[in-house]
């Protein structure tokens, strides 16, 4: 119990630039394939964060990796060569997680020591338009203006919990001013505007609530404006 207390000292100490342990985490929460940027926590998430020796410096012997969560000994994840942690975040949106570890060498020398405050965001929709069947991801929708005769969207539900989105628990709820619309059956991210030439321009405002049917704080809204040069238009 005493070893333990004085690791967990020199893991809170103030200077921490010296450290030789990196803590890399990823949530387990979608983003499109071509995202290069980290899956970030959302209410519930998993969470997996590894720990391994700064980069130049080789590993000395076998190392125990003891773990704290939110100021708490994580006892079950402790032990030689535990250098994965995962754990679920917090259910509050703003939120943070504060995850620390100490490395310890065989005889008992503290190899190096890291700690992160893992953020907990609000899952979010961005809207994308459908070019020659693909996905223009290099340019967010912020507004929509329809000129041909079909046009296709997506739209991505960033951060929301991967498992659940792969096992279909997430519900999408399209409306078009008020009214509900229906999306395409066997992906509900999408939908497709068939425009007609026989009437005027006009502006509408698509809009769409996400959620998770296993996850009820994991939920995002967004609307788009639409501008069409040919008003006919169906689903």
């Amino acid at each position: 119990m005493k070893k333990n207390f004085i690791i967990f000292l020199i893991l809170l100490a103030p200077v921490l630039a010296n450290a030789q342990v990196d803590l890399i985490w990823e949530a387990q929460t979608y983003t499109p394939p071509s995202y290069a940027g980290r899956s970030l926590a959302t209410a519930g998430s998993l969470v997996k964060v590894v720990a391994h020796p700064a980069s130049g410096r080789a590993t000395e012997g076998n190392l125990t990796f003891y773990w704290r969560k939110d100021g708490l000994d994580i006892k079950s994840a402790n032990g030689v060569g535990h250098d994965t942690f995962s754990y679920r975040a917090s259910d509050t949106v703003g939120s943070n997680n504060l995850i620390e570890v100490v490395a310890v060498k065989a005889d008992g020398v503290t190899s190096g020591s890291a700690s992160a405050r893992i953020p907990v965001v609000a899952p979010k929709i961005i809207f994308y338009e459908i070019r020659d069947g693909q996905v223009d991801y290099r340019h967010a929708l912020g507004q929509l203006n329809i000129m041909t005769d079909q046009t296709k969207i997506i739209a991505e539900p960033f951060y929301f919990s991967l498992p659940d989105w792969q096992n279909r628990r997430l519900t999408f709820n399209w409306s078009m001013n008020g009214e509900k619309i229906v999306p395409a059956t066997e992906d509900p991210r999408f939908l497709t505007f068939l425009t007609g030439a026989d009437s005027g321009a006009g502006k509408r405002v698509v809009e769409l609530k996400v959620t998770n049917d296993n996850r009820q704080f994991q939920t995002a809204s967004a609307k788009l404006p639409i501008s069409f040069g040919l008003s006919s238009f169906s689903f």
